[in-house]
């Protein structure tokens, strides 16, 4: 499977800003470290401590934080 790199969309970056959109507190660490630059399994190892997996970036994108 091909890794995917992901960057916040300008709903992410005014979740970041302003919380406005009400984000779940778990979900914020993962799209605060997404920066269009690292794969997704870069991210997904950094955050593997906090309990967060592939379901995370599935949840961040539904919801339309970041995108592929």
């Amino acid at each position: 499977m091909a890794s995917i790199i992901y960057d916040k969309t300008d709903k992410g970056r005014e979740e970041i800003a302003t919380r406005k959109n009400g984000l779940a507190a778990r979900l914020r660490p993962l799209l605060v470290m997404i920066d269009g630059k690292h794969t997704d399994e870069d991210l997904l190892a950094k955050v593997a401590g906090l309990g967060l997996g592939a379901e995370s970036l599935a949840e961040l994108t539904a919801s339309g934080f970041i995108q592929a």
